[in-house]
């Protein structure tokens, strides 16, 4: 937390504005995220986000490097990274979301808040809720897995999925096993960032003296009623830009493991799920199931 702080602004002050309260406003709202630990996990969690880039493309990569063109793009056409690797691009881009925001959001867990990892779902389930992480995971795996095959025959998602564009040149399983399990740290992003930190951190970082006018436990109460849609309107936000299915598919997921997660304390097995799923619609394109 930084030690400025902000300018109290009169409602009478406001009503007629002047140069100097258009200033105090402009201070205001870069000091007031970072004196509060709310604001530091969603200003921490945007920034980090916002490296990673638009859907993981590292955009601010490219932009200082004409050889990295991103996941997705034609490997005959970009630089080569990790030689004898078409999906070279790919998998850097799944790795760095992984390196960003989980790691950016874990340096500041432990040395700002002061809290322990697992305090943002990045723990196993604890004992007496390994039953019920199980039950939920296969069930949300079993009755998934047919909306994603239906996914998997949307022309949309087909032209998008796999991100690897070169996927028919697979020589036989073992390489599609290899890039789908590259796959993985893209879920652990993904998961941890909304379902992790922002999920739990709104839930056990909000102020308690709550919301402005709402005092105490009022307040913890309203926010305990919307915890689960602050992290959903970043997901959401974050899923603007992709095919029609996945995009309107976020709100059902979002909300289903979340809540999950909320019951069992643990992200692991959430991503495992996720990750699977997208490697039976992958699976499916590529075989042409």
């Amino acid at each position: 937390m930084i030690p400025l702080r902000p300018k109290p602004i009169s409602d009478n002050e406001l009503d007629a504005p002047t140069v100097g309260t258009l200033g105090w406003l402009l201070y205001n709202a870069f000091v007031e995220p970072f004196r509060k630990p709310i604001g530091i996990l969603l200003a921490s969690g945007l920034v980090a986000l916002m490296l990673w880039g638009y859907h993981g493309n590292l955009d601010l990569l490219g932009a200082v490097w004409d050889g990295w063109t991103g996941p997705g793009t034609d490997p005959s056409a970009r630089a080569r990274i990790l030689p004898g690797i078409p999906w070279d691009q790919e998998w850097s881009s799944f790795w760095a979301g992984a390196l960003l925001v989980v790691g950016i959001p874990a340096l500041v867990i432990r040395f700002v808040f002061k809290m322990r990892l697992r305090d943002f779902g990045l723990g196993l389930p604890p004992p007496g809720r390994r039953r019920l992480a199980l039950i939920s995971a296969l069930g949300l795996l079993v009755v998934a897995a047919g909306g994603f095959y239906v996914y998997a025959h949307n022309p949309a998602m087909a032209a998008t999925y796999p991100i690897f564009r070169d996927f028919h040149d697979f020589r036989g399983v073992g390489e599609f096993a290899l890039y789908e399990l590259g796959y993985l740290p893209f879920f652990l992003a993904i998961e941890f960032i909304f379902r992790g930190y922002l999920l739990f951190g709104v839930y056990s970082l909000w102020p308690r003296e709550g919301l402005d006018g709402v005092a105490g436990d009022a307040g913890r109460r309203f926010l305990v009623d919307f915890r689960i849609l602050i992290p959903m309107l970043a997901y959401t936000a974050w899923h603007l830009g992709k095919p029609l299915p996945e995009l309107w598919g976020t709100l059902v997921w979002g909300l289903v493991v979340s809540a999950i997660v909320l019951a069992i304390r643990s992200i692991w097995p959430i991503v495992a799920v996720h990750w699977l799923l997208n490697v039976w619609m992958d699976l499916v394109i590529w075989q042409g199931w």
